[in-house]
């Protein structure tokens, strides 16, 4: 198991035990679990931002014991006469929900 340290900039932190060949993705989940709130962004000491969800902890840089800052993210809503969507500004995904005629369908544009 791999240990990691996350804190939010005001010091209120874990430690996190995860399997060593775990996700950046994974982790993600992980301390959104822990800290009980779905808006974070995850930053190295290096000050790099894990964006892939993809990537091994291995391939992010991570080791044994490595320290990360948790930063709260405020999502944004948007709204038409039947829909929604939800984002993050400078996260990669965006959720639309509601009739699809008036933009509660955004499977058209998924992979832009």
């Amino acid at each position: 198991m791999l240990q990691v340290h996350v804190s939010f900039p005001s010091g209120c932190g874990e430690t996190l035990a995860l399997p060593q060949n775990s996700t950046v993705g994974e982790l993600k989940v992980l301390v959104q679990k822990s800290f009980r709130q779905g808006f974070l962004k995850l930053v190295t000491e290096k000050g790099h931002v894990l964006t892939n969800p993809e990537d091994s902890l291995l391939t992010a840089g991570i080791q044994e014991g490595a320290h990360l800052t948790v930063v709260a993210q405020q999502p944004k809503v948007a709204a038409t006469a039947g829909a929604f969507a939800i984002w993050c500004c400078g996260g990669h995904g965006i959720v639309t929900w509601g009739m699809p005629h008036k933009g509660g369908n955004s499977s058209a544009v998924r992979d832009q």
